[in-house]
């Protein structure tokens, strides 16, 4: 009986020792898991610590470069900006320079053809006087002076100027004049001889000396060779031939 008991109290602690194995070997297992698991993700966390880390510190380091690079363009911003504050001052300086040039230029432009129009007039008063010295009672009442031509616009334009003189101190002379040619027609080749030359407005009215200039259309395909000026006064008539190189 103390036997069976004894095998019985045997096989029962064997069994309550393969128990407690069993459950000390679970739960070593599930340690052994927890532990695992908590390495790996301390691992894992420290791993994307350490990524987050390195990537913060690459941004730092970016964020610093793109400063140093705005600070840097600042710079040169305030310099442009300098550069063309004085490049703008230059710029007025020259611009005021040029202009008071323009203005000097243009004076000096003033002051000389008023000298030459003074020494234009004193000439024409100079040959008036002379042509006044030189009348006789049966000297022409007028005379034609200085009669220059020229062309222009293809030959479709001729320029005029010319003088008239009157012996007739203070007397009021009044008349007509007019423009005739000689030239070629390019087309036909045939000879043209005292064709007319038509003018707006051919009246004179002066005393003692008049300076008459002005430009006339010349007829298509037409070469002029000689000018012929014609003017009438108190019934008579003066005229001035000028021939074209």
């Amino acid at each position: 009986m103390n036997k069976n008991f004894i095998k019985n109290e045997s096989i029962f602690i064997a069994k309550k020792k393969i128990i407690f194995l069993q459950v000390f070997f679970i739960i070593f297992i599930i340690l052994g898991i927890s532990f695992l698991f908590i390495f790996q993700s301390n691992k894992f966390v420290i791993k994307n610590s350490i990524d987050i880390h390195k990537s913060n510190i690459e941004l730092i380091e970016k964020i610093k470069i793109l400063k140093k690079e705005l600070d840097e363009s600042n710079m040169s911003l305030k310099e442009e900006k300098k550069n063309n504050r004085e490049l703008s001052n230059i710029f007025s300086k020259y611009t005021d320079a040029i202009k008071f040039k323009v203005a000097t230029a243009e004076e000096v432009r003033k002051y000389i053809y008023e000298k030459d129009e003074k020494i234009l007039q004193l000439g024409r008063e100079i040959n008036y006087y002379k042509f006044l010295l030189k009348s006789e009672k049966n000297f022409p009442i007028i005379s034609i002076e200085e009669l220059k031509t020229s062309l222009e616009n293809s030959d479709r334009l001729l320029n005029y100027s010319f003088l008239l003189f009157s012996s007739a101190s203070d007397k009021k002379i009044k008349g007509t004049y007019s423009f005739y040619f000689d030239g070629i027609n390019k087309k036909t080749s045939k000879k043209i001889f005292k064709k007319n030359l038509k003018l707006k407005n051919n009246d004179i009215s002066f005393k003692n000396y008049l300076k008459l200039d002005g430009n006339l259309n010349i007829p298509d395909n037409v070469q002029i060779e000689t000018i012929y000026l014609d003017v009438k006064c108190n019934g008579k008539i003066y005229n001035y031939k000028n021939t074209l190189n």
